[in-house]
């Protein structure tokens, strides 16, 4: 009984860190986590969590925040929540996320490449966002068109700042610039002309891009020697994440993005071959 209720209470505060403004209880009889959210009210199982954890002692870090992660479907608002154009924005996340998601042809969403694509979706407070369907929309009154509109509107608002303080770094860090002062929304900042345009004149030329985790934004002038170790740098802080999005790679000329081809490894009898000659 003292572990279940140690790892009860271990799971409740990561969640309470994680999802600032939700309310999350201990159920000790269900043995559950009770959250409450903004039009959310869920019971989180946590019997099957502490027995994968016992079968796979070196995986409980990643069966843990897998469980974290998964919480905000949990959280987010029920269809009928009545929808507030004000808190519109572009969510980026990567391919596979949403096929997770049982109404995903619904969303109206924008195709990034390198894995990703970005969709419409509603900021709730404690740190919670929902994609929001079609039908939420027309609810509101609100066609794509428009949903489109006031997503640009609402993420350039929200990274107003940005292109500024950009412009006015006093220097260039070797590895790139790293950003991540917004944990639902960091990556929406490649939906905002001004951020890209920021980019590319502060570089003084195309500038790599990636979003690894949802709170993470990496940039690097493709220019300068770092560059080269771009990829790498992705790739880790991707497979580190705690809510991954995708570790491919955008590069913009200020004006637009597009993916960036990673180099073909030579097939492995060539290799093999070179080192016999």
């Amino acid at each position: 009984m003292e572990e279940r209720r140690d790892f009860a209470e271990r799971l409740c505060r990561q969640l309470r860190a994680r999802y600032p403004g939700v309310e999350v209880t201990v159920d000790p009889d269900a043995f559950a986590l009770r959250v409450r959210g903004a039009g959310s009210d869920a019971s989180l199982a946590l019997g099957p969590l502490l027995q994968a954890c016992r079968r796979e002692p070196a995986r409980e870090a990643s069966h843990i925040a897998g469980f974290v992660r998964a919480a905000e479907r949990q959280l987010s608002p029920r269809s009928g929540t009545a929808v507030s154009p004000s808190r519109l924005l572009w969510c980026v996340r990567g391919e596979r996320y949403l096929e997770g998601l049982a109404r995903a042809g619904e969303l109206v969403t924008r195709p990034l490449g390198a894995g990703m694509v970005a969709f419409v979706a509603e900021e709730l407070p404690g740190s919670v966002m929902r994609g929001l369907p079609s039908a939420d929309l027309e609810a509101a009154g609100l066609d794509a068109a428009a949903a489109r509109r006031g997503a640009d509107a609402n993420t350039g608002e929200r990274f107003r700042a940005l292109p500024a303080r950009i412009r006015s770094a006093d220097r260039i860090p070797a590895d790139g610039w790293r950003l991540g002062s917004d944990v639902l929304f960091q990556g929406s900042a490649l939906l905002v002309p001004e951020v890209l345009d920021a980019f590319a004149e502060r570089s003084g030329g195309d500038v790599l891009l990636a979003v690894p985790d949802r709170s993470t934004l990496l940039a690097i002038p493709a220019a300068i020697p770092g560059a080269a170790r771009f990829h790498l740098r992705v790739t880790r802080e991707w497979r580190e994440a705690m809510n991954p999005v995708s570790h491919e790679v955008l590069v913009t000329d200020g004006a637009g993005l597009r993916p960036v081809e990673r180099a073909q490894r030579p097939p492995r009898w060539e290799l093999l071959g070179w080192l016999w000659r």
